[in-house]
């Protein structure tokens, strides 16, 4: 399973789940114009496709909260509780060798959302 096929599908996935309004600002911009935002960078493999990971945003929203660290953490706090958050730090720093992820199983999973979230 290439990478890329893996993001695009977990991409489609979230920013369908949020029915198009941002996650931040509660603005609608519809599907095709939300960005899925990371708490914690793409390049953190083994948090790069967890759901609790990230948030389709509006592209102002997107901006905003990548340049201000700060305020990125807020967001995530907002949506999942103290422990939750850190253990999804805590899973940020493990590596791919520590913690494998079974994209095979991730990619069936995001198509089975994607066709249950275009059924409704």
């Amino acid at each position: 399973m290439k990478t890329e096929t893996l993001d695009k599908l977990f991409s489609q996935f979230k920013r369908l789940s949020s029915g198009g309004y941002c996650g931040k600002c509660g603005k609608f911009v519809g599907y095709s114009n939300l960005q899925n935002a990371h708490f914690f960078g793409r390049w953190r493999h083994v948090v790069r496709w967890d759901k609790r990971n990230t948030i389709p945003l509006c592209l102002d929203c997107h901006q905003e909260i990548d340049l201000n660290a700060v305020a990125k953490a807020e967001l995530a706090l907002s949506l999942m509780n103290r422990d939750e958050y850190d253990e999804l730090a805590r899973l940020a720093d493990k590596t791919i060798k520590d913690f494998p992820i079974d994209k095979k199983a991730l990619a069936k999973e995001f198509r089975e959302g994607i066709k249950r979230l275009q059924n409704l």
